[in-house]
């Protein structure tokens, strides 16, 4: 098992102090995923390539955290946006996919961040997110530089391929990214 692989099993199993899988999307919730676009819905675990991926990143794409560290549980999703493309026969076909993060006010309604937008993304999909617990992340082209996370951080990565952290900014009120993985 490769290292990233190592830690993005462990951070799907870290427990609620670093994050957990949602079991299901609250209603509040999904009507902010339907106000951010109509046709948008959650990857659920039968739409991750599990030949690319593995077994072990076949899951429903909505992970809950406290991602900006205000005590509050937000969400990340990584959300397919209407029908894919092309012949339903084929194996392969094509789909806009958005990450977006959904931070929790304090009314109870989400405000979405929006990480990155693939507009023509392979699907079934080989993306996937995880939590990446708090702690310190070493970038990926030059592993001497180092990030710590005080709060936990919506990784992503392109199965067998690159990966990334996108971490929460207080003084920007935005979330950045961070490569971890060329």
């Amino acid at each position: 098992m490769s290292a990233l692989a190592a830690l993005v099993a462990l951070a799907l199993v870290a427990g609620p102090a670093a994050g957990e899988e949602a079991a299901a999307v609250p209603a509040k919730l999904a009507d902010a995923i339907r106000r951010l676009h109509p046709s948008a819905r959650v990857l659920t675990a039968d739409e991750v390539l599990g030949e690319r991926c593995g077994p072990g990143q076949r899951r429903e794409q909505l992970l809950r955290a406290d991602f900006d560290g205000d005590g509050r549980q937000d969400y990340a999703a990584l959300l397919r946006v209407g029908e894919p493309a092309g012949k339903p026969e084929e194996a392969l076909r094509t789909v806009p996919l958005w990450g977006v993060v959904f931070l929790a006010n304090r009314d109870g309604r989400y405000r979405p961040f929006i990480l990155f937008k693939d507009e023509d993304a392979m699907f079934p999909s080989r993306r996937v997110l995880w939590i990446e617990p708090p702690g310190r992340v070493r970038h990926g082209a030059h592993p001497e530089r180092v990030l710590t996370l005080r709060h936990p951080a919506v990784g992503s990565m392109l199965c067998e391929s690159t990966a990334k952290v996108f971490y929460w900014v207080p003084l920007r009120q935005t979330f950045r990214e961070y490569l971890t993985k060329e």
